[in-house]
């Protein structure tokens, strides 16, 4: 229920949803149609501003960590949310989030890591049986990583069941003491941590993919982007669902 939830709140507090009711709403109440428009146009043009946008997520975002201070750690774990599988040309596809697998994958070969735990199940309500970490598993067995340095969690469809998998993992392990290296993005890395620290999991946060960019100011900054109004698609997520676990005493 909490899945299914979930879902439907997080279309109701996309910006773009809200434009697309102002403007459905303007054409039944007619009298007040040109304010409903207008409240449109403005929420449109702020949300697609980029450097607002930046601003916003370099406040909320944890800070990239740099390669040179980073120890060695025995399990490295990364998250999901990040691919996709084609039934039709049996290929995995890699998402807007990618850059989890792909560091992680990277401080695999560097030895920073001795094992990468893949945590994620199915995220489609319609599919379950597609669970993104097997079908990972597959795509790193095809391009010969072996399969002794992958150990697979393919039932959490949250953040939260991630964190208490990966803690049974651990326990199997006999590594519950150990520190891991926690990969995830950097919108989705507070939830991330504040969700492992809740079972007891000493981690250390590695964040990937960072939507804040660097710190210049230039013309395009101040022009309508669509990127734009996608960041804060997904930030509006993040924050919903931070909220969320907050309430439901998940961090």
């Amino acid at each position: 229920m909490f899945f299914i939830l979930s879902k439907i709140l997080s279309f109701l507090i996309l910006p773009l949803s809200w434009v697309f009711l102002l403007v459905a709403v303007s054409f039944m109440w007619k009298k007040h149609s040109k304010k409903f428009r207008l409240s449109a146009i403005v929420i449109l043009f702020l949300f697609s501003n980029p450097l607002l946008i930046r601003e916003v997520n370099r406040m909320w975002e944890v800070p990239v960590t740099v390669d040179r201070d980073l120890d060695d750690y025995d399990y490295g774990v990364v998250l999901g949310g990040y691919a996709s599988y084609d039934t039709l040309t049996e290929r995995t596809t890699f998402r807007f989030a990618g850059d989890r697998f792909n560091q992680g994958l990277r401080l695999l070969e560097m030895k920073k890591i001795d094992q990468l735990i893949l945590s994620g199940g199915s995220g489609y309500i319609t599919r379950p049986d597609l669970r993104e970490s097997l079908f990972i598993a597959q795509f790193l067995d095809d391009i010969n990583v072996p399969k002794s340095k992958i150990i697979i969690e393919s039932e959490s469809r949250n953040t939260r069941e991630n964190a208490i998998n990966t803690k049974q993992i651990l326990a199997e392990q006999k590594a519950e003491t150990k520190p891991i290296l926690l990969i995830t993005s950097g919108y989705h890395m507070r939830r991330a941590v504040a969700c492992y620290q809740k079972e007891g999991i000493n981690v250390i946060p590695y964040t990937t993919d960072p939507m804040s960019g660097e710190n210049q100011v230039t013309l395009d900054l101040f022009l309508p982007n669509a990127q734009a109004l996608a960041f804060w698609n997904v930030l509006m997520h993040e924050w919903m669902g931070y909220v969320s676990y907050w309430i439901m005493g998940y961090i």
